[in-house]
């Protein structure tokens, strides 16, 4: 059986880890108040060291960026710990190309070719993943399909990034094809099998490949290709995004959202785990097409990318990467499109051709997800009658540690929290990440913001006591904590 999300209630409902929606069963807490269960006795599922990645354009690589010898990228990996970067999106398939060693560009050139990507970027590539203890998923373009280009593309990943490749992908958004003139119309899963087929075969049979990288989460290709290609495919990979560009902060934060996330991708989460095949998340963010101005780039995205991020890894999914742009922050970087969302982006543009870059609310959501793992999520009962939700995780090195998220404006008031643990008297440390509003810009951990080194130095975590398996604490609304204890 699959291991639902974290407890979330609201309206007098309160969510039971593993049973799903129902009336609370005990008492309900005071008002404005909340009680967190842990059952340590039925672990589920893993929460890995890798579980919150990025995910960026193809065309980043081909311009000369994600350099670690230049800039903050490298520190701001470093910053959020060894994890997953994909490089793929709609300008891998749509306006580049890998060119070999040796080769000239085409006579005359296309008009849709815009960057070009060759050894010297994987290269780079590899030194910023020797840097940071980070791995990689890089695009392969099939929906321009070039089977030399292919070929000799597979021979330089598999030189260059060796045991730091997780996969090669085969296209990106083939179910988006015949929209962008890439395919015929009435091109669907067959086709694309067949062109995942020619791909596995052009690369040969030492890549790692992973697919389909499809836009709609909600149909079967990613199930289908872990059926129909098992023993060829590596990794099964699809997209999600929370909402259309016509969102709203409450849409983002309401347990509607939540639930509808978690259902969308589901059918295909249990077809790989039945196969024995990861499914990771490797393309989402807060709203498709770039984010929505005064939501995705505000201090309400950062709670979102905690709740959802923990959400799918207990449900069992192997990793999420959340997508973005190293552009100016709130400006069009490509094609017109505004990369609201981007965790990470520059100030200016003299500090985008220098690749000296700062952070967005939604990075510091991701920092704190890393804080949790990695372990095994434990059952967490919750009742209260507030937009919070709350996980806990076994650690691997023994700890247990607990993610409390308020996704409420903090003019609603602080939350009265009583966890119970279970174990004797000890002492909790509690990180928070604060902002003072949810359309605010001023996310911060323990009072500290990451600084133009590309670091973060949280103060000292606060010291809650544990008597006799119980604690307490007054969490303020629009900001979440995660407890170490142990």
């Amino acid at each position: 059986m699959r291991t639902p999300r974290a407890a979330c209630a609201v309206a007098g409902l309160a969510m039971v880890t593993a049973l799903g929606y129902v009336p609370p069963a005990a008492a309900a807490p005071a008002p404005g108040g909340a009680t967190v269960t842990v059952d340590a006795q039925h672990p589920g599922a893993r929460l890995p060291g890798d579980l919150v990645g990025l995910s960026f354009e193809m065309r980043e690589l081909g311009i000369g960026n994600l350099d670690a010898r230049r800039g903050t990228m490298a520190q701001l990996l470093r910053t959020l710990g060894p994890s997953n970067i994909r490089i793929s999106g709609n300008t891998l398939d749509r306006d580049g190309i890998w060119l070999p060693e040796g080769q000239a560009l085409p006579d005359p050139q296309p008009d849709w070719l815009q960057h070009v990507v060759t050894h010297t970027d994987i290269r780079r590539l590899d030194d910023l993943l020797d840097a940071t203890g980070w791995r990689a998923e890089v695009g392969i373009n099939l929906g321009r399909w070039d089977a030399a280009a292919a070929a000799d593309q597979a021979r330089v990943l598999r030189k260059e990034l060796g045991h730091q490749l997780v996969a090669a992908e085969c296209g990106n958004e083939p179910d988006q094809w015949v929209g962008k003139g890439f395919r015929p119309a009435g091109y669907g899963y067959p086709d694309y099998l067949e062109d995942f087929q020619a791909c596995a075969a052009a690369v040969g049979p030492h890549l790692p490949l992973a697919g389909p990288d499809a836009a709609n989460p909600g149909i079967s290709w990613a199930a289908d290709l872990a059926r129909d290609a098992q023993g060829r495919l590596d990794m099964v990979m699809l997209h999600q995004y929370a909402m259309d560009p016509n969102g709203t902060m409450d849409r983002l934060l309401s347990p509607q959202t939540y639930a509808s996330q978690l259902r969308s991708i589901t059918p295909n989460l249990d077809a790989a785990k039945a196969l024995g095949i990861p499914l990771r998340v490797d393309e989402t963010n807060s709203a498709w097409g770039g984010g929505i101005n005064g939501v995705s780039n505000r201090h309400g995205a950062a709670l979102w990318a905690l709740d959802y991020a923990l959400e799918l890894g207990q449900a069992g999914v192997a990793g999420l990467n959340f997508h973005g742009g190293l552009g100016v922050c709130d400006a069009p970087i490509w094609n017109g499109k505004w990369q609201l969302y981007t965790p990470i982006c520059a100030a200016s543009k003299a500090a985008e051709l220098a690749q000296i870059y700062r952070v967005q609310p939604i990075y510091y959501g991701l920092w704190m997800a890393r804080q949790v793992g990695p372990g095994r999520f434990l059952p967490v009962t919750l009742t209260t009658g507030r937009n919070l939700t709350a996980y806990a995780v076994s650690g691997d090195d023994g700890r247990l540690r607990l993610a409390v998220i308020s996704k409420e404006d903090p003019s609603a008031g602080p939350v009265h929290v009583d966890l119970t643990v279970g174990g004797g008297n000890r002492t909790a440390r509690v990180l928070t990440m604060t902002g003072s509003s949810l359309t605010g810009v001023d996310t911060a951990v323990q009072g500290a913001r990451v600084d133009s080194a590309g670091r973060l130095s949280p103060g000292r975590a606060d010291r809650v006591p544990v008597r006799a398996g119980t604690l307490s604490l007054d969490l303020a609304a629009g900001s979440a904590a995660v407890i170490t204890i142990g």
